[in-house]
């Protein structure tokens, strides 16, 4: 009896903690393109309402910027001709790329709740200097404007594959 109590009260312990110290980060999307189908660009701009669930105060944000992956020399490019056991369905791919057929996410601007900020393109990742702190369970609101090309269909997303599927779009914003 004492090993069955011991072992609910160490069950309990534990689910208690563990939902005490998980968190995720919320954000809500409203976007806007343009895209030109004949250039496979598009000109975005969308709206992210951010609400921070961490215990942290934010003074930095980082957006993802996957098309990026998809160019001559980007890490994604140089493991995939360089490793070992290599992505067959990129092998040397990416590195044969012609400038309209790479993926690119050029950020235009960010604001957070009406400032501009400064940020930094780091290749696959953008790293924003926020003007105003975000404290936990606080929230504010990005605008960012930016201009996307769609990559030939490589891996995940892209247009024109073997399907031919002219756009196949995921990780796309």
């Amino acid at each position: 009896m004492k090993r069955l109590l011991l072992t609910l009260i160490s069950i309990v312990f534990s689910n208690t903690v563990l939902s005490q110290s998980y968190w995720q980060q919320e954000a809500h999307y409203e976007i806007n393109i343009d895209f030109d189908t004949e250039q496979h660009q598009f000109d975005g701009s969308q709206i992210i309402t951010f609400i921070n669930h961490s215990p942290d105060t934010l003074n930095k944000v980082f957006f993802h910027l996957y098309f990026n992956a998809f160019q001559p020399e980007s890490m994604m490019d140089i493991r995939s001709r360089t490793i070992h056991d290599p992505d067959r369905r990129i092998g040397d791919r990416i590195s044969r790329l012609n400038k309209n057929e790479i993926g690119s996410h050029t950020i235009l601007k960010i604001v957070q709740n009406g400032k501009e900020l400064s940020f930094e393109d780091e290749k696959t990742i953008l790293k924003v200097d926020l003007s105003e702190s975000i404290l936990p369970k606080d929230t504010c609101v990005f605008d960012m404007a930016y201009k996307t090309q769609v990559p030939i269909q490589i891996r995940r997303s892209g247009r024109m594959n073997k399907e031919g599927i002219d756009y196949s779009m995921s990780q796309w914003y």
